[in-house]
């Protein structure tokens, strides 16, 4: 029975005639067609040795982000804060050869580890002290000792020395750390700029240009992350080198956590790429039964991935922990939109038709569903441009971009590539039992069992929602990237033997500014300072403590107690602001240059270093708005000040993750359920399309809080993607059950009829999915496994909504219409 052509169904028809006229097109121009793709694929793979990849801390926040902001002129003035720190552990420091290794490791890391600006360690740790002539200062083993009074004289000192302790000295003196500044700016490009400037009669500048300063103009380029990472690779092997029995020599710090993502990132890349390929070939393989139904889907995933990635460099886009899960994403994607109308070529070939025709009615036939598949994936992931982490919002503009051409090149490299290479006439064989495709029969059943008993469904999926709900109110979040790999990891252990002997890896540097030039030197903010340097260690709150700090004010006070005969009772503040300003040139003219990193050159700002262990940034939030509310109380309006470091950075990303899901959820769900009204054309089958979609993020949600996974910056994407992602199968389904209704007026008739036609379709896309994502278990980050699980977990759930819910809704719904307008009839 027809009920007519509706206007949804005319417009859809029309859009179906040009995508059938599109294919008979590509298949008589097929040549042009891949000689086409092949143009565009190569210009744009030819920029992928260009590659970067990032994960350094401030590189997960935007550009104009004011933590970064507020970041980059601190660097700009006071250098890098993010030191690598190495700590030598060994029961033999205090001993000739203990020492001698740490001279010997020191010298050999300002001799072969590059961009590296200084190095401080007990070697050259400063020694401050007056005598006849006036005010010295020294290095610690200026003066290498020659007998055993010496070394425990040196010993004694350094083991009684607060500026060492817990800087370069554990308490017990058994762990000496090595702090390792790198260069604040990149040395890329600036040999050229140096011989421009010559050339021009100038000087040239210091280093190319970086990230836009508080004056609106850019700076020069930090320090890249690839220069990171060769310093990094050095140090380790030099720790390598310099271990031996009893001595174990562990890094820590930024920079190294950034260069572990990036390995790990690299080491993923190399291994999870061909395993996705061999996988999909065996689906595709189980699928079509083909060599051509192997190969062609996997060409055309590939070509749009490697374009991809080429558009990527053109956009000046690093690599980074969240965009690595791109190539696996797309290659998934991209091989459900070939299934679908590979599926369709493959049933028409099976009837008969020639290879023009099965090809162009494919495209008629599904080409309108795989577009708005496209366009809703897309917009899953485009709800990530919404985020304020750049990593994110580069997923967030990658992904579609990535989308849109692994669609391109199914409508255009794939029936050119099948018109070159058509698929054989299938063998009939059992077919008229058993269907075209594995399971058909089965999945038939599956949906005529929802829609004649759809509340045997409905009622335990409400309740199994119900405890999912109950999970996902459990939820917390977190960023740790430290929870990110094995609890054995060089990098994990490094950071663990830094909090335990040497107070932590984590900065917070508070920068105060006078109203003047020489405020610094004023003795009430000298002494407001010291107060709060205890203060906050006060505010501290497990898991936070402060292990060291350190400020001009020690600088002043040690000068201080040198220049009145070293006695331990005058290591205070000058009472005035002269003395202190007096007191100060004299140490800046003993020819140490150790105040640059303190204060800037005009004493209007100074720094105070607080050092705290790695933990989850979820304790640091409160923490520093704790230390903000201290510092303004104390200041009361009389200087200003800015909390800035690595704290500060992990904070703002810990927030940044809460605000960017919600945003991103919220995008998703209002982009496409509009999306899904207009292509079904009926506000009520759109809504009811939308719960299968909602299910898998409940699901996903429900699972991280019963199993107590956390969401961190990772996981947080799971749920606008799956919500794309889910919607596909669910547009497939509704696209051909609206057909099929909108023709006979028999829903039982119309679901089994979509599930006879897409239905396998729809389970192999779905296990391609869930394979793929799945794949992510193999890594070696636990952040990427939990997501790959989860995202495997979410296409299960959604394949499942899709065969049974969607069916049982819509026998529902379409039961309460029917009766409804039989009641309006009958008055």
């Amino acid at each position: 029975m027809s009920q007519g052509t509706s206007p949804t169904r005319a417009w859809q028809s029309r859009v179906e005639a040009g995508f059938e006229a599109w294919g008979r097109l590509v298949f008589r121009h097929r040549f042009l067609a891949v000689a086409c793709c092949l143009i565009v694929t190569g210009w744009l793979v030819a920029r992928i040795p260009e590659l970067t990849i990032d994960n350094s801390t401030d590189a997960f926040l935007l550009p104009d982000d004011p933590a970064v902001v507020v970041y980059n002129a601190f660097r700009d003035q006071f250098g890098r804060d993010d030191r690598l720190l190495v700590a030598v552990e060994s029961d033999d420091l205090w001993t000739f050869e203990g020492l001698e290794r740490i001279r010997s490791l020191h010298r050999a890391i300002e001799d072969e580890v590059p961009y590296v600006v200084e190095v401080e360690s007990l070697l050259n740790a400063r020694v401050t002290r007056g005598d006849a002539d006036g005010l010295v200062v020294e290095e610690l083993l200026e003066v290498w000792p020659e007998t055993q009074a010496e070394l425990d004289a040196i010993r004694a000192y350094a083991t009684s020395n607060p500026l060492y302790r817990n800087a370069l000295l554990s308490a017990d003196g058994r762990v000496a750390a090595i702090a390792i500044r790198p260069e604040t700016y990149t040395t890329r490009g600036r040999a050229e700029d140096l011989l421009e400037g010559f050339d021009a009669g100038g000087g040239g500048s210091a280093a190319p240009d970086g990230p836009r300063r508080r004056g609106g103009g850019p700076g020069p380029a930090f320090l890249t992350a690839e220069e990171g990472d060769e310093l990094v690779a050095a140090m380790l092997s030099l720790a390598e080198r310099y271990r031996a029995p009893g001595v174990e020599i562990h890094l820590a710090g930024a920079p190294a956590v950034t260069y572990r993502i990036n390995t790990g990132m690299t080491r993923d890349f190399r291994l999870l790429m061909p395993v996705t390929l061999v996988l999909m070939a065996i689906v595709l393989g189980v699928l079509f039964r083909r060599v051509g139904g192997v190969v062609l889907p996997l060409l055309v995933v590939l070509l749009s991935l490697v374009a991809t990635l080429g558009t990527m460099v053109l956009l000046g886009i690093p690599g980074s922990t969240v965009v690595q899960i791109l190539p696996v994403f797309l290659l998934t994607v991209g091989v459900c939109d070939a299934v679908h109308i590979l599926a369709i070529v493959y049933r028409r070939r099976m009837e008969g038709e020639a290879p023009e025709d099965a090809v162009a009615h494919a495209l008629g036939h599904a080409g309108l569903a795989v577009l708005m598949t496209s366009v809703t994936t897309a917009a899953g992931m485009l709800s990530f441009v919404t985020a304020e982490m750049a990593a994110v919002r580069h997923l967030g503009v990658l992904a579609p971009i990535g989308v849109a051409l692994a669609f391109g090149y199914t409508l255009v490299l794939l029936p050119a590539l099948l018109a070159i290479f058509p698929l054989p006439v299938p063998r009939r064989g059992r077919i008229a039992n058993e269907g075209v495709f594995p399971l058909e029969s089965f999945l038939v059943e599956v949906g005529r069992f929802s829609v004649r008993h759809p509340w045997r469904v409905l009622v335990p999926t409400a309740g199994l929602t119900a405890i999912a709900v109950l999970g996902a109110l459990q939820t917390t979040f977190s960023h740790n990237g430290l929870k990110w790999f094995p609890e054995d990891d060089w990098l994990v252990t490094g950071a663990a033997a830094f909090d335990r002997a040497l107070g932590g890896s984590v900065t917070l540097d508070v920068v105060f500014e006078g109203r003047e030039a020489g405020a610094v030197q004023e003795p009430w903010l000298l002494h407001e300072m010291e107060r709060l340097q205890g203060e906050i260690a006060g505010l501290a709150r497990d898991p936070i403590v402060v292990g060291h700090a350190i400020s001009i004010r020690d600088i002043v006070e040690e000068t201080h107690q040198a220049l009145n005969e070293n006695r331990p009772g005058m290591r205070r503040i000058p009472e005035t602001r002269q003395a202190i300003a007096q007191e100060l040139l004299l140490f800046e003219s003993s020819g140490s240059d150790d105040t640059e990193e303190w204060v800037d050159s005009t004493y209007r700002q100074a720094r105070l270093n607080l050092r705290v262990p790695f933990t989850d940034a979820l304790a640091f939030p409160p923490f520093l708005a704790r230390v903000g509310e201290q510092v303004e109380s104390r200041l009361a309006g009389r200087a200003d000040y800015e909390l800035t470091g690595l704290m500060p950075l992990l904070a703002k990303i810990f927030e940044q993750v809460i605000s960017s899901m919600v945003r991103s959820y919220a995008f998703a769900i209002a982009v496409i359920t509009p999306l899904m009204m207009l292509l079904l054309g009926s506000l009520r089958r759109g809504l009811v399309s939308m719960v299968p979609n909602l299910l898998p993020v409940v699901a996903v949600l429900g699972v991280m809080g019963w199993l107590g996974r956390p969401l961190d910056m990772t996981t947080m994407i799971v749920g606008a993607m799956v919500i794309g992602i889910a919607v596909d199968d669910t547009i497939h389904f509704m696209h051909k059950f609206h057909r099929y209704f909108q023709e006979t007026g028999d829903l039982e008739f119309a679901v089994c009829e979509t599930l006879r036609t897409t239905g396998s379709a729809l389970l192999f896309t779905s296990l391609v999915l869930a394979a793929g994502f799945a794949i992510f278990g193999l890594s070696e980050m636990k952040n990427i496994q939990t997501f790959g699980l989860l995202s495997a977990w979410a296409a299960v759930v959604a394949l499942l909504a899709d065969l049974l819910v969607a069916p049982a809704l819509l026998a529902v719904v379409e039961g309460w219409r029917r009766r409804r307008a039989q009641a309006a009839a009958r008055q």
